[in-house]
């Protein structure tokens, strides 16, 4: 473009100029011409023309025009169509060389240093233009973790965008070279700081603590957490504490103590680890004071205390319920005795309690209960002794692991039986005989009952009315109608 434009420059512009006047000059002439010669000129070209139309062949039609053609073109503006068509070509070329250089811009992107960045920037701008980052991974003792150590490609260098950019990345120092420890307690902290940055020791930590006997800096003592690992064999991996002393610890009474009054025990935790107040909790029961807040504190408001310093706070537990005797209350007025405390009473059989005293209960009367007890009390009263009922032509012999169960062995009675099978004219299954009945047993007994087999003459046909009736082998059997 530069080139064409230079056309038009001053020199360039002054020689079109003269070679242009030349043919003006020449067609000033022509115009000057007599009218005859024109006149003669035309009547020569109306019979170039006739003749031309006599003959049949274009191609000879085509060769008589190009003489005359090429004799009224002239020379110049020949030599500025022939100008002109060589720029339209150059034009063309160097729009597909631009276009070209443009699609490998496009394309390819420039390769940065990358050596001594970190691995994150890398991976950020490989992201950005579209190149797929491959790490190699290696131990450096000099540089730090992250840090590029090379790149395949140059700096400087274009890439192709979707193509590989190979670096090798530091991991740092090996964590398995093993680094035998010095003697700590002959170095005072400042050459155990260098002896940790110079050999890359990272899991090697310096640890100060007040010490009242040791001076400021020098060393307290050394551990190393696995116990299978000596100063010989110590590898940088290997987790290691080096203590200094900070001296001895001295503190100033300069802290105001707020007012915790009904705050919150959340409230009052905070502002003694964070001044580090060695605080201890009492906890009472309180109708006014809501739970978790501060009922009175040892040391009063705007006192002054240094860190340490001990501090005493009462805690409210919230409502308090006091446990009353149930001896007062009968087995069905229990339950309400006491709001907000579920009471499970419960009569049980005994041997020599008569009949609703009080058996037990699981808290003892006048202990003061809060919301961070157990709120469940249970209680038991006497059913006296138990009384085995006759179950004779009543019972068949499904229903009695039911019975047995409710009406013994729930209440605290350990009474069982065992099943005899016996030939009679009941229905099968009915309970015929019993070694106790109709009287009081003791709490410990097992009953023998005899099971009719329905064997002898015509048994009736309908069964003892009784719930969770059943045959002989446990099976539900409808009465017969």
């Amino acid at each position: 473009m530069s080139d064409f434009l230079s056309n038009f420059n001053g020199d360039n512009y002054d020689r079109r100029k003269q070679e242009k006047e030349p043919i003006e000059e020449a067609v000033k002439k022509v115009e000057k011409m007599p009218k005859k010669d024109a006149r003669s000129k035309e009547s020569k070209k109306d019979a170039r023309s006739k003749e031309s139309k006599k003959s049949p062949d274009p191609k000879i039609k085509r060769r008589n025009r190009a003489p005359q053609e090429e004799e009224g073109i002239d020379p110049a503006y020949k030599q500025q169509k022939k100008r002109k068509r060589r720029w339209i070509i150059l034009g063309a070329i160097a729009g597909s060389l631009l276009l070209g250089f443009m699609y490998y811009q496009q394309t390819h992107v420039k390769v940065p240093n990358f050596v001594g960045k970190s691995l994150t920037d890398m991976q950020v701008w490989a992201s950005e233009n579209k190149l797929k980052p491959k790490v190699k991974q290696s131990y450096d003792r000099v540089k730090e973790a992250n840090i590029i150590l090379a790149q395949e490609q140059k700096a400087g260098s274009r890439i192709k965008k979707g193509d590989v950019l190979n670096v090798t990345n530091s991991l740092g120092a090996d964590p398995k070279e093993k680094i035998p420890l010095p003697d700590f307690m002959k170095m005072n902290k400042q050459q155990a700081e260098q002896w940790i940055k110079e050999h890359k020791a990272e899991n090697l930590s310096l640890i100060e603590e007040f010490s009242d006997i040791v001076e400021k800096d020098r060393p307290l003592r050394t551990e190393i957490a696995n116990a299978e690992v000596t100063p010989e064999n110590y590898q940088r991996k290997d987790a290691a504490k080096v203590y200094y002393s900070k001296g001895k610890q001295t503190y100033q009474k300069d802290i105001k103590v707020p007012d915790f009054q009904r705050k919150p025990r959340s409230e009052v935790e905070s502002w003694a680890k964070n001044n580090e107040i060695d605080l201890t909790y009492e906890e009472k029961t309180s109708n006014e004071i809501p739970a978790d807040s501060i009922m009175e504190q040892s040391i009063p408001k705007d006192e002054k205390i240094a860190k340490k310093d001990k501090m005493n706070v009462t805690v409210s537990l919230g409502k308090g319920y006091i446990v009353p005797n149930f001896a007062d209350y009968s087995l069905e007025d229990a339950g309400t005795a006491l709001e907000g405390v579920q009471v499970q009473a419960k009569g049980i059989y005994t041997e020599n309690l008569p009949y609703g005293q009080l058996v037990s209960q699981s808290v003892e009367a006048g202990k003061v209960l809060s919301a961070k007890d157990n709120l469940t009390i249970k209680v038991l009263y006497s059913l006296g002794r138990p009384y085995m009922k006759d179950l004779r032509g009543t019972m068949v012999e499904g229903g009695l692991q039911k019975y047995f169960h409710e009406e013994f062995q729930s209440k605290g009675a350990n009474i069982n039986y065992v099943i005899r099978r016996v030939d009679s004219d009941q229905p099968k299954g009915t309970v015929v005989g019993m070694s106790h009945f109709s009287d009081y047993v003791p709490l410990n007994l097992t009953v023998s009952i005899d099971i009719s087999l329905g064997n002898l003459g015509s048994a009736p046909t309908s069964f003892p009315n009784n719930t969770g009736g059943g045959d002989s082998e446990g099976n539900q059997e409808k009465p017969s109608e």
